[in-house]
């Protein structure tokens, strides 16, 4: 589970350097968002050795999404609504639902 959960740090910090890297117009940025996925795919197939891949990809999935909306709202001034909200819950429960 250690190696999923550091999949979803680089996966996050990835989406972020995405955004900073403003359509891969900034070096760093893009430059570390390469670095991060690549560190985060393999974090990644490393947890699968020990959890199923369906429970693990949707765990992994579900909580980037969460993760990188949050990160969205705070960093960046993206809108936060209740219906956005609403629909990540349903995200999470899924997973809850599928473990």
């Amino acid at each position: 589970m250690g190696y999923l959960v550091l999949s979803l740090v680089l996966a996050t910090i990835g989406n972020i350097s995405v955004k900073f890297s403003s359509g891969f117009q900034r070096l760093f940025p893009s430059v570390t968002s390469f670095v991060f996925f690549g560190a985060c795919l393999y974090f990644l197939t490393m947890s699968v050795q020990t959890i199923e891949i369906g429970i693990a990809y949707a765990i992994w999935s579900g909580v980037s999404i969460m993760a990188t909306t949050l990160f969205g709202i705070l960093l960046f001034n993206e809108r936060a609504s209740s219906k956005k909200f609403l629909f990540i819950s349903f995200i999470i429960l899924g997973i809850v639902i599928i473990k």
